[in-house]
């Protein structure tokens, strides 16, 4: 297999030039053949991965990889891993993507062997076996002539180690004529015991297309150029064809990092030094918002070692807390430099971007390829989980009209919609998915199952989700005789309505007086799945949510000087005295001075899921067994709290920022006073 103008830097790194666009010659894949085989050692390492990822037990984490391996698996069985291809620049979310492919890549492999090995089996033998080639996994890059050098080198280090194949384009090779020559050149031959042939004959080629391509990007909802891609977003219509792959689409910057650092993968080294957002050498400088001069210290000791000078814009005296520690997850580009205003791009692949999407807009990229429309930043506010239940939704018996409905009110005030699903009527189920949404949205509101019949099993699933008893609810009881009348022929019906959850609040948003409420346990709100009643019950509670604060609290860092395990029983103590804060703990390594830090943050809701590091209370010999039980079910980014049902304050659904900043002062007064001497 030769390319014009390919030039191979090692077994791993093949260069694409220029001279293979121009070539009078047909070109041929730049890939390495399919019979270059990925080496045992990488193979199992990197299947020892998926099985690791696919057990991950992180409440905080956990469900995002599943999704993103089920995505990935699917892209596998569906394209082949000759034809399945990731875009790795360097930056966090490309080495989050790359680590999930090469997972899910080998774990591709292991299911074909052992479906060949099933056949094997039960045929007779006579017929030739195809050979299951241990193809590499297969990444490309666009080389930039800013780049900076620590980018490069974790790139080479990556390819290596892991045993990637690797295609690079030359500097000037605009992204959609690269991905047109890969498109252009993925055809397959099948390969079998007596022949190591790697690709058709160009007389065959003639006879067929190309296979089809999938390009596996990091690119997450709110970046600058992600546009309303989902998780699979085709190429458009004047560029080659092809799907892009969205794994990570919906995972926050926090979440990013928080993969990262639970299973130790290697990455830029820049992000240590205060990048969070890596473009080219002239376009970006350390995050402002990690200048440590601007963090906000809790000890004059603490600020030994900084340099009070550093106005955090980028000085060569500036020192920068690492990028894992930004609290304000809004501030991920702010190191980004912007020269002159910009349309922002439609869907583009950004060489110098740490999120990556194929372009829209072919034009334009070849134009400017480093534009990526400036430092946009995503709007903080509460995230809504929707939950439709029934049976006949699922069968196609009756047509889902509420999801419309929320997502239109939602959106007119300015409350993002981030999550739908749709579950039968099992208990179980329901239950299940309530506690999955609630650790990935702030308020979760479900449509359906409500009722005395048989079925509505909503409110006893909502229940069990949040560990509350059920009880007799006597203000629901006295609202359903004045509704219903005093019929002793609607006395089991009464009794089923009445019996709620024991967080249950009964919520009047209109001040209509003869409005009927809105049921409300913690931070789920129970809506009927009647779509004219949903509809006017979700305007309302779109704008209970408008008007409630949804700010952020102030957020402390304390920098200590000992070791994390000398901290257990003093910080275990604080957390459970102040459940509506949470706090995290994240240990330094090899450094000098800053041995572990302690996170202080308020909680938004009260009541709503809580995150909770079984990492730190495993360390703790003086907690409970029944706490530390209770904690290790939620495993989540190192923060530390109580169970849910200590967490419940007595009255408001979602804290005020007031509210929150009294709450987090009152904590980091009494984690001070219980601190090592000396320690802060």
């Amino acid at each position: 297999m030769t390319v014009q103008g390919k030039q191979s830097m090692n077994n791993n790194w093949t260069v694409c030039r220029k001279s293979a666009l121009s070539s009078d010659q047909p070109p041929s894949s730049p890939f390495r053949p399919p019979t270059s085989a990925w080496s045992q050692s990488a193979y199992d390492d990197a299947l020892a991965l998926y099985d690791h990822l696919s057990q991950c037990t992180d409440s905080y984490v956990a469900p995002l990889i599943k999704d993103a391996l089920r995505v990935l698996d699917h892209s596998y069985r569906l394209y082949g891993a000759e034809s399945v291809v990731g875009s790795y620049n360097g930056g966090k979310d490309a080495v989050v993507i790359v680590h999930l492919m090469r997972a899910a890549h080998a774990n591709f492999i292991r299911q074909q062997q052992q479906q060949q090995q099933q056949s094997k089996s039960q045929s007779d033998g006579s017929s030739p076996e195809d050979v299951i080639r241990m193809v590499r996994p297969r990444v490309i890059y666009f080389e930039h002539v800013d780049e900076f050098p620590e980018v490069e080198l974790l790139l080479r280090d990556t390819v290596v180690r892991y045993d990637l194949d690797m295609v690079s384009f030359e500097r000037g090779i605009g992204y959609a004529d690269g991905l047109q020559l890969l498109v252009d050149t993925n055809y397959h031959a099948v390969a079998t015991e007596d022949t190591e042939d790697s690709t058709c004959s160009r007389s065959s080629r003639r006879k067929q297309p190309p296979h089809p391509m999938a390009f596996i990007l990091g690119t997450r909802t709110g970046d600058p150029n992600a546009g309303n891609q989902g998780i699979w977003a085709p190429s458009s219509h004047y560029l080659a064809p092809f799907m892009r792959v969205n794994p990570v689409i919906s995972w926050s910057y926090g979440q990013v990092w928080h993969f990262l650092r639970l299973y130790q993968l290697p990455y830029c080294k820049l992000y240590d030094q205060g990048y969070t957002s890596l473009g080219t050498v002239k376009d970006t400088v350390p995050c402002p918002a990690l200048a440590k001069s601007n963090l906000k210290e809790t000890d004059d000791k603490s600020r030994q070692g900084c340099n009070a000078d550093c106005d955090g814009k980028g000085g060569k005296n500036c020192k920068y807390w690492p990028a894992y520690m930004l609290r304000d997850w809004d501030m991920e580009r702010a190191g980004r430099i912007v020269k002159k205003p910009q349309k922002p791009l439609e869907h583009t692949i950004s060489e110098s971007s740490s999120t990556a999407s194929l372009s829209s807009n072919v034009e334009k990229a070849k134009e400017d390829p480093d534009d990526d429309g400036g430092s946009a930043t995503t709007q903080s506010s509460a995230v809504v989980g929707l939950i439709v239940i029934g049976d006949e939704i699922l069968k196609g018996l009756t047509a889902d009209t509420n999801t419309f409905a929320a997502a239109v009110s939602l959106r007119q005030h300015n409350v993002p919609l981030a999550r739908v699903s749709v579950v039968s009527d099992d208990g179980d189920e329901i239950a299940t998915e309530v506690r999955r949404m609630q650790g990935l949205c702030d308020v979760v509101i479900t449509s359906g199952g409500v009722g005395p019949t048989h079925d509505d099993v909503t409110i006893k699933s909502v229940a069990l989700a949040l560990g509350d008893d059920l009880v007799l609810h006597q203000e629901m009881a006295q609202l359903l005789i004045d509704k219903m009348g005093d019929n002793s022929d609607d006395e089991s019906a009464r009794m089923k309505m009445s019996t709620l959850p024991s967080s249950s609040k009964l919520r009047y948003l209109t001040g209509d007086p003869d409005e009927w409420p809105i049921l409300q346990c913690r931070n789920v709100y129970i809506l009927p799945g009647v779509p004219q009643f949903f509809e006017s019950k979700v305007k309302a509670l779109a704008t209970h949510l408008l008007s409630t604060e949804l700010e952020r609290s102030i957020t402390y860092r304390v920098v200590l000087s000992c070791e994390e395990s000398a901290i257990v029983e003093p910080l275990n103590g604080v957390v459970r005295r102040h459940p509506a804060v949470s706090f995290g703990s994240y240990p330094f390594v090899d450094h000098p001075e800053c041995k572990t830090v302690v996170t202080l943050e308020g909680r938004l809701i009260d009541g709503g899921y809580t995150h909770t590091s079984g990492r730190f209370l495993r360390m703790s010999q003086s907690a409970s067994s029944a706490l530390v039980a209770a904690d290790l079910d939620r495993t989540s980014r190192n923060i530390v709290e109580p169970p849910r049902r200590q967490s419940l304050p007595p009255a408001h659904c979602i804290y005020s920022k007031k509210q929150m900043d009294v709450n987090v002062e009152l904590a980091l007064s009494d984690l001070l006073s219980d601190l090592p001497d000396g320690s802060v």
